[in-house]
């Protein structure tokens, strides 16, 4: 970046080099040279510990306001309305703010501090080892921490100023988002043959790894190779690279592919394979489960909600109860604010589009109740809490909601100091199941439809328990798509469809999709009281609820697992509940769990059934109806992919704007495109 930033960067680099006593304890800065530093293992795992921290608590923490993509996608939305929290999810490039430089920066520092770590240990000779070491593994740490930065940076801002770190700079421009990732595979191949494999020499999750490295190489590969939105405002800056086109230029962007793409998928492919089966170290897909219920994919989210971390996981961002972790918070199953219980104060940013909480899965697939939740946490009275449809956030509206982070479940939900956004859940950053479906849609790619088909499979089986469901003979269009809608099911709420949908070249398509189902649903409430879906399930304007206690003679509450049992209203759908957190205020509240009735299928208000539900104690509730009325129908066209709308041809534009700082110092050669503001 150029004057200012980069001796900001050099500024803060030096700190944590010389003067910080959390990470070096040095005395003057006599000690801060580079021989210093990499003096021992210990003092270089000291400056890498503070690039973990500045991940978690910059780059990670708070995503859904300032890293908005998981909020758009066609099963993902943000239900607080009207809010600039999402214009970027909702493709509105031109609304967004240009002062919001916390990512920008956070990635930046981080970069030029393991950009000057790897240099030292450079000047060691530890790149020219040839036996794997500790020292080897720190400087492929180095490099791999690099390398995720780099990408989170063209992932998200496309093409950026790139390679001044640590350098007096004057003037800069923007580098091509190609050339950045060439150079950080380039980089990871260099040392993830140097690095240790995930379990080895006490190396966990929670620190980057030869087995993430891999997998990382293939991620990148992948996008390097996928559709995506390029510049068109700026000639040369792509240089020789060929591109095929979908749709038209609007002067600004168009929708490309790179023509030399197999290239990439080949690479993909090599190290997706390598991450997978023969440098996996600990990591492997859960397939088991001793607990009664058996639903292995709900093994890793057991974990986390533990706090401990997954073996499934390649690499997670660790955190600790009180000091981090707001997964649930902004990502998780909706609470209350209410500091009976602080740690219940869930904002739960991502919610699940109503249509495909209805139709997504199909009968018998084990992720299902996981993923999804239409309950939440009332921390003033400790029962769990219908969500309703329609606009708002925690369990105040929004709907359906992301189930894989809970704070009532795990081996102990309770946190010593109750702490508000601090439940202490590890970030997962890459799990097994991911990758596989990663390497299954560059098998696809390059024509090898057996090994595709059996790489999903695999997880179709976790799924549902058997290989009953089982896909067979798609080849082509056919089976990428059915790669693309397997993710979906099985990432929903990780960040990751969004970017599926950009890659697979069928944004526009899929968009525009879910917005036909969502005013198909809508008419069929407004006109018949009820809409029934593909799948069978039905949403209607009412359902009724009762608060009941599971546990006959006892008031305690029940967190609940998984159910089959569709008869029982209190335990199905599954994986809801409450826990007993024992707050004052909770101690004269009795019946602390929801049964609910006709969530799946249509019940008449004035029928029989209605009438025998309300004299056993249930009560009538707004459902579907509740999007009708108010500003929850404008809510829904604008809040799900509405800058899709006039655009259907055009390229979908997705990237964050470049802060106004590095604008301004850049001397005119670098700008916002894709209709992002420069001013």
């Amino acid at each position: 970046m150029r004057r200012i930033s980069i001796i900001l960067y050099i500024i803060l680099t030096a700190v944590a080099l010389s003067s910080c006593k959390d990470f070096l304890e040095t005395k003057n800065l006599g000690q801060s040279d580079n021989d210093f530093v990499t003096s021992s293992p210990e003092e270089v795992s000291k400056v890498l510990s503070w690039a973990y921290g500045q991940y978690r608590t910059n780059i990670a923490a708070g995503g859904n306001y300032n890293w908005q993509d998981p909020l758009g996608s066609d099963a993902e939305y943000m239900s607080e309305f009207p809010t600039a929290n999402n214009v970027i999810a909702r493709l509105q490039p031109e609304a967004a703010s240009i002062n919001n430089a916390t990512q920008f920066n956070a990635l930046n520092i981080v970069l030029a501090r393991v950009s000057r770590l790897a240099d030292a240990l450079r000047e060691k000779g530890i790149h020219e080892m040839e036996e794997t070491n500790i020292w080897t593994h720190l400087y492929g740490e180095a490099i791999t921490m690099k390398a995720l930065c780099s990408w989170e940076l063209v992932r998200h801002f496309g093409d950026v100023p790139y390679g001044y770190e640590n350098q007096y700079i004057q003037e800069y421009e923007l580098s091509s988002r190609f050339d950045i990732m060439d150079q950080i595979i380039d980089e990871l191949t260099a040392v993830e043959g140097r690095m240790f494999r995930l379990g080895e020499s006490g190396i966990t999750a929670e620190r980057l790894n030869r087995s993430y490295a891999n997998a990382l190489i293939g991620e990148i590969a992948l996008h390097a190779g996928g559709w995506q939105t390029i510049r068109t405002d700026m000639d040369g800056l792509y240089g020789d690279v060929q591109f095929e086109h979908k749709g038209a230029d609007d002067g600004m962007c168009v929708y490309a592919r790179r023509k030399d793409f197999k290239d990439y998928i080949q690479i993909a492919e090599k190290y997706l394979n390598i991450a997978i089966y023969t440098q996996n170290g600990s990591a492997q897909l859960i397939t088991t489960d001793n607990r009664s219920f058996n639903n292995p994919f709900q093994v890793h989210w057991q974990e986390i909600n533990s706090r401990r971390s997954s073996p499934e996981s390649f690499f997670e961002i660790s955190a600790a109860p009180g000091h981090g972790g707001e997964h649930p918070y902004s990502q998780g199953r909706p609470g209350s604010n209410n500091n009976a219980v602080s740690v219940l104060n869930t904002f739960a940013a991502i919610r699940i589009i109503p249509s495909f909480f209805y139709n997504g899965y199909e009968p018998g697939d084990k992720r299902r109740d996981v993923s999804m939740v239409v309950t939440g946490s009332d921390a003033a009275t400790g029962r769990e809490t219908l969500v309703p449809l329609g606009a708002g956030t925690r369990i105040g509206g929004g709907g359906p909601s992301i189930n894989k982070w809970d704070q009532n479940r795990g081996d102990d939900p309770l946190i010593a100091n109750n702490a508000f956004r601090g439940a202490g859940m590890n970030y997962t950053i890459l799990r097994v199941a991911d990758a596989m479906l990663m390497l299954a849609e560059a098998k696809a790619i390059l024509g090898d439809d057996a090994g595709a088909l059996e790489l999903v499979n695999q997880i179709r089986e976790r799924a549902f328990g058997n290989s009953n469901n089982n896909i067979s003979g798609k080849t082509g269009e056919e089976l990428l798509d059915a790669i693309y809608e397997e993710r979906k099911l099985e990432l929903l709420g990780e960040g990751d469809i969004r970017w599926d949908m950009i890659r697979s070249g069928k944004f526009n398509e899929r968009a525009i999709k879910v917005r036909q189902e969502m005013d198909d649903m809508m008419a069929g409430l407004a006109q018949n009281g009820y809409y029934t879906f593909e799948s069978g399930r039905t949403i209607s304007n009412y359902i009724w609820t009762k608060y009941v206690q599971i546990n006959p003679g006892s008031s305690q509450a029940v967190v609940t697992q998984e159910s089959t049992n569709e008869e029982d209203p209190a335990l199905y759908p599954g994986w809801r509940g409450i826990f007993n957190w024992n707050a004052p205020s909770h101690a004269s509240v009795n019946a602390k769990n929801l049964a609910i009735e006709g969530l799946y299928r249509y019940i008449d208000p004035n029928g029989a059934e209605a009438a025998a539900l309300e004299a056993d104690g249930y009560e009538k509730t707004n459902w579907g109806i509740t999007m009708l009325s108010g500003t929850n129908p404008n809510m829904y066209k604008a809040a799900i992919l509405d800058g899709v709308v006039g655009r259907e041809n055009y390229a979908p534009r997705y990237f964050h704007p470049m802060p106004l700082t590095v604008i301004d110092q850049s001397k005119g050669t670098v700008t916002n495109g894709y209709g992002l503001p420069n001013n």
